[in-house]
């Protein structure tokens, strides 16, 4: 399954993006309309807001200024999406709350994470994984990861697993199918940006 993902390229750094998004071997599960840049209507009337709903800092909405710290908010959305595959317009922070807020004072990631993964991915890497989101949302942006902590705690995920697949064989052989997912998936974002920065050009 090719992964849908639209980036605002006028704050953020493809690059990291795409690396970050590489390093999700084996935890990759879908994501759809990230980022498209739209107005939202309320009530009939423009609000000026661009992005999709769900995936938008709640400050760049209360304040109007969007910041790379508003694309590390809905990169953390994603990464949570990916673990649980609840759709952020139906209530996914309601979830991560509750998760984030159980009873020993610690997050309880099993709550939420998708059955589905259970069996095929390691718990330890999606709790991980689930805390490095948890950080990007944290409500005062200033007190978020930059994209670039994102992507090395994702990395270092990315090397124990790599080190332990280092002897098993077959396991090379079910990564290399998810490289070309990830591969598709680069391709299609670099598409994305291509045709955004042509459309910026016209206008």
């Amino acid at each position: 399954m090719t992964i849908k993902v639209a980036v605002r390229v006028s704050v953020f750094d493809t690059q990291s993006f795409l690396s970050c998004l590489s390093l999700l071997i084996g935890l990759i599960r879908k994501v759809a309309d990230f980022g498209l840049s739209k107005e939202e209507v309320f009530d009939g009337r423009k609000s000026g807001l661009k992005g999709t709903y769900g995936y938008m800092d709640p400050d760049y909405m209360s304040t109007n200024k969007f910041t790379k710290k508003s694309d590390v908010y809905s990169f953390g959305i994603i990464l949570f999406e990916l673990i649980t595959t609840i759709n952020p317009q139906q209530g996914l922070m309601e979830y991560i709350n509750l998760a984030a807020t159980s009873g020993d004072g610690k997050a309880n990631w099993d709550e939420i994470i998708d059955t589905n993964l259970i069996g095929e991915s390691n718990p330890e890497e999606v709790g991980h994984l689930a805390n490095i989101a948890h950080r990007c949302l944290h409500k005062i942006p200033k007190r978020r990861p930059s994209i670039s902590d994102v992507t090395q705690a994702i990395s270092r995920i990315r090397q124990r697993r790599l080190m332990k697949e280092d002897t098993l064989p077959s396991s090379r052989i079910e990564t290399s199918g998810v490289l070309r997912r990830i591969e598709l998936q680069q391709l299609e974002l670099n598409n994305i940006t291509s045709m955004r920065g042509y459309a910026s050009q016209k206008v």
